[in-house]
Parts: C-alpha cells; structure tokens; sequence
C-alpha cells in the first residue's frame, strides 16, 4: 500500500467509522499525517448488506494493495439479470462487455458491506490511524488554527483539520452550514443476509443465486415503483437481499409512526411477491431528499465534510460506495502536497470544487436508472424489457453501434474515473501554478 508522502505533515480527527470514515483516515495516514478516528458505534460500521464496487472505486482500492481482500471477499459480476418483481419470470440481462469494462481499468465486485469496511479498519490500525470508539461528538468548534470538538465524555479535542464523515445527519455540516433539511423521499430500503445454506431447500431460489463463474451476474426483480436486488458474495456462501419499496405498501404512510432506522421488520409486513420473500427478517433505511450543502469548508479552511455528510446519496445503489472511497482518494492525494499550515484551506476548498460536479453528475445518473428500473406498465416499460430480452438472447452478437457506443460513453464518464489522478491533474493545473506566483510575489523571480 505505497503512498506518497506529504512534505508536512498535521492533525487529522476524522467523525465516522464508515466506508468514507475508514478510507479517508487509512489513505491520510499512510501519505505521513497522523488521524485519530472519532465513532460512536462500537467498532467500524457493521451495517449488513451487499456492496457494488464498480471499477472506479475498485481500482483505488486494487491501487491500495486490498487485491487479496476483493477476491477473497467479493466477487466480480459482468451483468445484471432482471427478473419481474410480480410473477418472477426473467425479462433479459444488462452485460457490460469484457473488452469494454477492462478499459475501465478494473473488474466490478460485489461485496458485504460489513466486510469492506472491516478490511479498511484493519489497514488503518496496522498504518497507525488512533480509534475511539463509542463517543458522540457533541460540538464543532471552527478556527483558524485548531479546530475542536466537544465528545460526549466531556474531553475536548483539536486538530489542523476536522473532517465530517458522519453521515446525512452531520454534525459538522450543521457546524458548517446550519441546520440540514430533509424530506421523505417515500421509499425504505430493506435489507437482509441469509448464508446461501439455509436455502438449499428451495431449489428454484438456490439455483437462482448462485455464483457462475462462466456467467457472473447479478439479480434485480423489477417492477412498479419497487425492486429488489440479489448480490452474491463470500465465494458463494451469501446471498444479500435489498429490497426498495414505497412505505405506503409497506409499513404505512409517510406520516405514520413507523420503524425507525436499523431496526428489524418482519418479511410479511413487506408484501414481497418474489423469490427473496424466504427471508424472514429485514433491517429497514428509510430514504429521503436532501440538498447538497452549499459550503463543505467552514471559513478557515479547517473543517470539511465528505460523501453523504456534503451530498446526496442514493443507498444500496451501484454508486453508494463509489463516491465515499473516490472522495477519500481526491483528499487524501491533495494533501500529499501539503508544504505548510498556510497551504490548508487551499487544498481543502479544491476538494469541493473537485468533488461536487462529480458527485451531481453521479447522484443524477442514479436517479434516473431508479426512473428506469421502478418504471409502470406501458410502452416505455415494453421497450426497456425488449431490449433486456435481445441482450439476454443474442448475446454479444446482438450488440449494434448505438449499444457500443453507449457502453463506452458510461465507461469514459464513470467507470474510467480515477480519484488519485483527478486530484494529481488538478494540482499540476492550478497547485502548481499557485505555487509560482507566490514565488514571484515574494521576490525569489
């Protein structure tokens, strides 16, 4: 796990022990700075369910010596397999071709959550990341010097730069840009793991999932403003099931008392009609809209807040890990280039103005294929699910220029996104610039 290492080096306290928290911290702390992670669970997230790791995120990760971990706890998919999420019958198959996805520069997994960010945890504590675990921060406190927090045991703790890796309930944006708004969005994700063992007495379902290695795919049951998704992992042993529905055939409507996040509901309150209804308990997340926060640097330049914490995101969904583990790349690589205390709030303001194009453009898309996926019967749903069928059916050989074409367009604008480069070109562009004409500024010219 070779790192650059920063000329200088400074304080880090990172808040959250997830995906975002862990990489972050791990990638900091290797490139010279010392990081002290802040959760108030009780060890790093334990959340259940499957992970997509598409290639942008997996070639940082391959790039970060975690190779051995992806093989041994994911598994590589090259298509997607529609079912009807009514009366379970296959619609047909979304497949990236080889030649194409391999441009990207890395397979796509599939992973349990859990597990990657154990992986992360376990790098970050053998690079010497400090954990501290089962504290609530309760204040943010900007500065133009040392930043500082308030913990739930009454310590206060300061740092050259807070970073707010806490969710979409983030105590630093708040700290940052004011109470955070939110609505519900009208949808849960309801999540579950079952070892692939336990339903070996449903043929039908333990033939459905399981891993073919000639034919790597993934199961999504699609239908009206719902679906659900299959992910294998663990070299075959599990099956994670996602399941988005609207609350109002669930659990009730939006403004009922309803269970809150994390905690377990039973499968028949879910009225889930295809095969994954043999899990007989789920953890439920509800889903809701928020805007991305104006500021993601406090005016100093010393506080900054990542990933769900500065934006949307949709969970569960094909770029749900992708934005996290890019976001830690693009900051840990721009303060590779750290020379003095001076040089902070410079780096810290390119990271949003890095980031959040990207994150737009990536939170749009996701939207959009949800449109796609939940779409009603009608002429629009005809042609999607004709076009899954002639893919499932021909193959390859049914592939025609608008297709290729496509495939490409998605790769160069998403898969072949690389967090370190982009961060590395924009310091050649601008990083360096700056640097000379402060030279000349200051007379060495």
């Amino acid at each position: 796990m070779s790192c650059k290492q920063a000329p200088f080096s400074i304080d880090f306290i990172v808040i959250g022990a997830g995906v975002t928290g862990l990489a972050t911290a791990l990638r900091l702390r290797q490139s010279g700075h010392r990081v002290t992670v802040i959760d108030k669970g009780v060890g790093p997230s334990e959340r259940k369910g499957g992970a997509h790791l598409p290639p942008n995120p997996t070639k940082l990760l391959m790039e970060w010596g975690f190779g051995k971990q992806l093989k041994r706890y994911g598994l590589p998919v090259r298509a997607s397999r529609f079912l009807s999420a009514d009366d379970g019958h296959e619609i047909g198959s979304l497949e990236w071709r080889e030649d194409i996805l391999q441009e990207s520069g890395a397979d796509y997994f599939v992973i349990q959550y859990r597990d990657l960010c154990q992986m992360l945890f376990d790098a970050g504590r053998n690079a010497g990341v400090r954990f501290e675990f089962q504290l609530a921060v309760t204040s943010v406190q900007s500065d133009p010097a040392r930043p500082r927090i308030i913990l739930s045991d009454g310590r206060t703790m300061t740092a050259h730069v807070i970073i707010g890796a806490d969710g979409p309930r983030s105590i630093v944006r708040e700290s940052i840009n004011g109470p955070i708004e939110e609505t519900l969005e009208g949808h849960s994700v309801y999540v579950a793991a079952i070892p692939r063992d336990h339903i070996k007495d449903d043929p039908e379902l333990y033939q459905l999932t399981m891993y073919r290695p000639d034919s790597p795919d993934y199961l999504v049951w699609s239908g009206e403003n719902r679906h659900i998704v299959a992910v294998t992992t663990d070299q075959g042993r599990m099956c994670s099931i996602l399941a988005f529905l609207p609350e109002v055939d669930t659990e009730g409507h939006l403004g009922d008392d309803i269970a809150s996040d994390g905690a377990p509901v039973a499968a028949n309150k879910l009225k889930i009609q295809c095969e994954p209804s043999r899990v007989s308990t789920y953890q439920r997340k509800r889903i809701y809209h928020r805007k991305f926060a104006e500021d993601w640097v406090d005016e100093y330049g010393r506080v900054i807040v990542m990933s769900e914490a500065a934006y949307p995101i949709w969970p569960f969904c094909v770029q749900s890990c992708s934005l996290p583990i890019e976001d830690a790349a693009v900051l840990s690589t721009l303060f590779t280039y750290l020379k003095s205390e001076e040089h902070i709030p410079y780096l810290s303001y390119a990271f949003q103005e890095l980031r959040e194009p990207r994150a737009q453009s990536l939170f749009s898309k996701e939207t959009k294929a949800l449109g796609t996926i939940w779409v009603p019967p009608g002429p629009a749903r005809d042609a999607r699910d004709e076009g899954l069928r002639k893919m499932l059916l021909e193959g390859h050989k049914g592939w025609d220029e608008s297709r290729l074409r496509w495939q490409w367009e998605e790769i160069c604008e998403i898969f072949a996104y690389h967090g370190r480069e982009a961060a590395e070109d924009w310091w050649v562009m601008w990083g360096v610039l700056r640097e000379r004409s402060q030279q000349t500024v200051n007379g060495f010219h």
